[in-house]
C-alpha cells in the first residue's frame, strides 16, 4: 500500500513540476520579450534626447516605455505568485514525505526489534528441519526469505524517501532564491517606473507651456492628413476605375481574387511594415494625448521606429503608386493586393516603381525623419475604398 501511495505521489509531483515549469517558462518568455522591447525603446529615447528641446516624440516613446515597464512588472508579480505557489506545494510534499518516512522507519524498527527478541528462541535451521514434510519445510524456508526480502525493501524505501526529501529541500532552497531575485527586480523596476513617470510629467508640463505653438503645428499636420486622405481617395478610385469597374468596388480577375482572399485570411497575422517599432498614433478619431480638448483624426496608424528604418511590404502584391506628394512633403507608396490596398507614407526613399510585383517583407523604402516627431511611418489599409484599422491586421 505504501509503495502504491509513493508511486502516486511521485506521479503527482512530476505532473505538478511539469505544469509549474511550463507556466514559469511562459511568463519568462513574455518577460524576455518585454525586456527586449524596453531595450529598443531605450535606444529610441537615447536618439530622441540628442534633440534638447521637448518633443511629442520623446513623450510618445516614454509613454510606450512606461506601458512596457508596467507589463514587465505584471510578469514579475505573476512569476513571484507562481513560485510562491510552488513553494507552498513543495513544503506540503516535504511534510508528506517526512510522514511517510516516519511510518516506514517505525515499521522497520518494529521488524528489527521483533527479529532481535526471537534470535535466541528460534533456530532457523532447526525450525525448518523439524518440519513434518517437504512442503512444510519449503513454506518455513520461504517465510524466512520473505522476512529478509521485506526488510531489504523497507531499507530501500527509506533510502528513496531520504533521497526524495533531499531533492525537495534543494528545490525549495532554489525556489526561495528565485522568489527573492524576482522581488528584488520588482523593487528596481518600481523605482525606475516612478522616475519615468516624473520625467513624463515634466515633459508634458514643458510642452503645455508651448500649447499655442503646438496647436499651430497640429493644425498644419491635420490639414496635411486631410489632403493625403483626399489624394488617396482619388488614387484608389483611379485604380478601381482602371479595373473596368463601374462601381466603388475593384473588379477582380480570378488570380487577383486568390490574392485578395489570401490577404483577408491573414487578418491579425500580417508582418509589420517595419522590423521594430510601436504604434504611436491610433486609428480613427480620438482625444489628443496631451491637449485633451483637441480631437485627432487618423485614417491609418502612425508607427514610431528607428531613424532610417527600412519599410517592408506586408503582403505580396503590385505597386500601383510610388510618388512624391507635396501635400505631405514626402514619398508615398501604394501596393494593391487584389481589392485590398496598403499605403506607406512619409518615406525619405523609395526602392520600387509602379507596376513592380513585390513579395511579403520585401524592402520598398526608408522612413523619413522629423526633429519633432522622429521617424513615424504612416500606414493605412483599404478594402476597395473602405478604411480599415491596420492595428487589427498586424501580428501581435
Amino acid at each position: 500500500m505504501i509503495y502504491k501511495c509513493l508511486g502516486l505521489l511521485g506521479l503527482m509531483i512530476f505532473l505538478q513540476l511539469s505544469v509549474f515549469s511550463q507556466s514559469v517558462d511562459d511568463v519568462k518568455k513574455q518577460k524576455a520579450k518585454t525586456e527586449k522591447e524596453i531595450n529598443y525603446l531605450n535606444s529610441l529615447l537615447k536618439e530622441a534626447e540628442k534633440n534638447k528641446s521637448v518633443s511629442t516624440q520623446k513623450i510618445n516613446i516614454l509613454r510606450q516605455k512606461i506601458q512596457q515597464s508596467q507589463k514587465l512588472l505584471s510578469s514579475l508579480h505573476q512569476e513571484v505568485n507562481l513560485i510562491q505557489n510552488r513553494i507552498s506545494k513543495n513544503e506540503q510534499r516535504i511534510q508528506e514525505l517526512e510522514e511517510n518516512r516516519k511510518q516506514v522507519s517505525d515499521l522497520y524498527a518494529k521488524l528489527i526489534y521483533g527479529s532481535w527478541k526471537k534470535r535466541d528462541k528460534v533456530d532457523k535451521l532447526m525450525f525448518i528441519f523439524s518440519s513434518a514434510d517437504f512442503n512444510q519445510a519449503y513454506n518455513r524456508f520461504k517465510y524466512f526469505q520473505q522476512i529478509q526480502d521485506y526488510s531489504k525493501r523497507q531499507l530501500h524505501l527509506i533510502q528513496n524517501l531520504n533521497d526524495s526529501l533531499d531533492v525537495k529541500n534543494k528545490e525549495l532552497k532554489s525556489l526561495v532564491q528565485q522568489k527573492n531575485s524576482a522581488l528584488n527586480e520588482i523593487n528596481v523596476q518600481n523605482k525606475e517606473l516612478e522616475s519615468e513617470r516624473l520625467k513624463e510629467n515634466n515633459y508634458i508640463s514643458q510642452l503645455q507651456k508651448k500649447e499655442k505653438d503646438y496647436r499651430k503645428k497640429l493644425a498644419t499636420e491635420m490639414q496635411k492628413r486631410r489632403k493625403l486622405a483626399e489624394q488617396l481617395d482619388k488614387l484608389i478610385s483611379g485604380q478601381i476605375k482602371k479595373s473596368g469597374s463601374k462601381t466603388s468596388t475593384y473588379k477582380l480577375t480570378p488570380e487577383e481574387k486568390l490574392i485578395s482572399d489570401d490577404f483577408a485570411k491573414n487578418k491579425g497575422k500580417l508582418p509589420w511594415p517595419v522590423i521594430e517599432g510601436f504604434i504611436s498614433e491610433k486609428f480613427g478619431v480620438y482625444k489628443h494625448a496631451i491637449y485633451k480638448l483637441v480631437e485627432v483624426s487618423n485614417n491609418g496608424i502612425g508607427i514610431t521606429t528607428s531613424k532610417n528604418a527600412d519599410v517592408r511590404s506586408v503582403f505580396q502584391g503590385v505597386v500601383t503608386v510610388a510618388m512624391n506628394l507635396k501635400t505631405i512633403d514626402n514619398n508615398l507608396i501604394i501596393i494593391r493586393h487584389g481589392n485590398y490596398f496598403t499605403v506607406y507614407a512619409n518615406l525619405s526613399e523609395m526602392y520600387v516603381n509602379p507596376g513592380d510585383a513585390v513579395k511579403t517583407k520585401q524592402v520598398i523604402g526608408k522612413v523619413a525623419y522629423d526633429d519633432e516627431k522622429g521617424s513615424v511611418l504612416t500606414f493605412e489599409i483599404y478594402r476597395d475604398k473602405e478604411k480599415l484599422n491596420p492595428e487589427l491586421w498586424l501580428a501581435k
